[in-house]
């Protein structure tokens, strides 16, 4: 859910129906800690400046149709997005990169990552992808956005 600009009233995201919830700065544990140090480590990106872990459930039918990670009107950009796949056993919830022609289907403990803007700091169009309706069971996964610069998670 998502609120409504015009009424401010809750409304169904225009783009994406999977749950989620995210572990900010308050509620990163030890075990949080470990996870985005370690994306830090495998991204080749500074700690700082990862976006706070979220976590994502796709049950049946629901997806993220096309889209860029890419935020409107942002100087520090998310430059990257780190994927981490946590579970198997359902069906569909590819992620698909439609202008590559590559369809991900992770196992768990596999992660994607891929760089959201070109060497100009804009949206790369290789990088607009989705993650198609599961099927059948639930999808899990965890994702990290990864700005350019420090990000500072109290003021976005």
């Amino acid at each position: 859910m998502v609120i409504d600009p015009r009424s401010g009233r809750p409304m169904p995201h225009p783009i994406r129906t999977s749950d989620g919830g995210i572990f900010g700065p308050a509620r990163e544990d030890l075990v949080i800690q470990a996870i985005n140090r370690r994306i830090a480590v495998a991204s080749g990106t500074m700690l700082s400046g990862g976006e706070p872990l979220t976590l994502l459930r796709y049950a049946v039918g629901q997806q993220y149709r096309q889209h860029h990670d890419c935020l409107p009107h942002v100087r520090n950009q998310r430059a990257w997005t780190m994927l981490i796949y946590l579970n198997e056993g359902y069906a569909g919830g590819e992620t698909i990169f439609p202008r590559l022609g590559l369809s991900v289907k992770g196992r768990k403990g596999d992660a994607l990552l891929f760089r959201n803007t070109d060497a100009q700091g804009q949206a790369a169009e290789a990088a607009m992808h989705l993650g198609a309706p599961v099927m059948a069971g639930q999808k899990w996964l965890c994702t990290r956005w990864i700005r350019h610069d420090r990000h500072d998670p109290w003021n976005p």
